[in-house]
């Protein structure tokens, strides 16, 4: 128990002043603050110094938290006992193994947390959880592509993730060694702090096809996460009507299906995989970019590059030369 919490345990009803400072904003017809993670950083004594964009916190009981939105990405995940979370009209019971992830504009709070109740919070900016992490993740796969957009895209106010993990025997494990290392850092900190997060997400990744399926209506419908690891296990060879024959749908259902639920076209998602496929082997591999290209399954030399730049900024050449010296701590 913090003496904060004591405080507040002795008055329920107490109200923090450090929330005079923040900064209110209108969302949906209704003021919330806004909670950054500068700030947030500054408000703890345990900050990571070595990664200023990353923070880990335990959530405060007693007190009482407004509703709020954020700068950061926000991963709750309740530890020990329960809690309720309040986004924006929609009420949430949480359990020990339940795991929340917020986007950046999502009015929310969390409620009913008392003493056997641990929640801890894992603070991230954006710039960290699409560089360091999501790009990791399956080989850069469109399935984590699909959970980037899902968490950081303006989707009809669908702006947060449920996981339930309570049947997996390696989540508390790495997250019990990730605070280790974050509370007691070894010299290479930063790095395992990373690498546990990447497995964090990925172990996230493997329970989100059952969460995918609570809201569906039709038992037998295949969850969108099966059709998208199809398309990257099959990207050199599959088409919209050969992966629509392969789950038993007619190509114009399944076409309208992939849009609904990840926002991009089957076209642009096998082109993605194509890409993060290419992006790998220059970045990983001695291949040729003329080798790249055959074992993506492309021929055209000119349109390659065009659709590369504009997905990573660089040509080819340019991405292998930029990815050896980021290898080899260059510039």
């Amino acid at each position: 128990m913090t003496e904060s919490e004591k405080e507040h345990k002795k008055n329920s009803r107490l109200q923090s002043t450090i929330y005079e400072k923040f900064e209110t904003v209108c969302v949906e017809d209704k003021e919330v603050y806004v909670f950054k993670l500068d700030e947030q950083r500054k408000s703890t004594t345990l900050a990571y110094e070595r990664n200023p964009k990353f923070e880990i916190v335990k959530h405060s009981r007693y007190s009482i938290i407004p509703f709020h939105i954020h700068d950061y990405i926000e991963m709750n995940y309740v530890y020990s006992g329960s809690c309720t979370a309040l986004v924006q009209d929609q009420i949430i019971h949480l359990k020990s193994g339940d795991i929340c992830i917020m986007d950046t504009l999502v009015p929310h709070t969390i409620t009913d947390v008392e003493e056997e109740d641990i929640v801890i919070n894992f603070l991230m900016s954006k710039s960290y959880f699409t560089a360091s992490m999501l790009s990791r993740i399956s080989s850069n796969s469109i399935i984590s592509d699909f959970l980037l957009d899902a968490i950081t895209q303006d989707r009809q106010h669908n702006r947060h993730i449920l996981f339930h993990c309570q049947k997996s025997d390696k989540f508390e494990y790495l997250v019990e060694n990730l605070l280790c290392e974050y509370y007691n850092p070894s010299f290479c900190a930063k790095d395992i702090i990373d690498a546990y997060m990447i497995l964090i997400f990925a172990e996230l990744l493997f329970h989100y096809q059952r969460d995918t399926n609570t809201n569906s209506s039709i038992s037998r419908q295949p969850y969108i996460l099966e059709i998208l690891q199809f398309i990257e296990e099959n990207f050199q060879t599959c088409t919209l009507n050969s992966t629509a024959e392969h789950f038993s749908f007619h190509p114009n259902y399944l076409s309208r299906m992939i849009k609904k639920n990840t926002g991009k076209g089957f076209k642009q998602l096998l082109q993605e995989q194509k890409l993060n496929k290419a992006g790998f082997l220059l970045a990983n591999t001695e291949k040729s970019v003329e080798e790249v290209l055959m074992e993506i399954g492309y021929q055209n030399h000119g349109f390659f590059n065009k659709i590369f730049k504009e997905r990573y900024g660089l040509l080819p050449k340019e991405y292998r030369k930029y990815k050896k010296a980021d290898k080899n701590g260059g510039e």
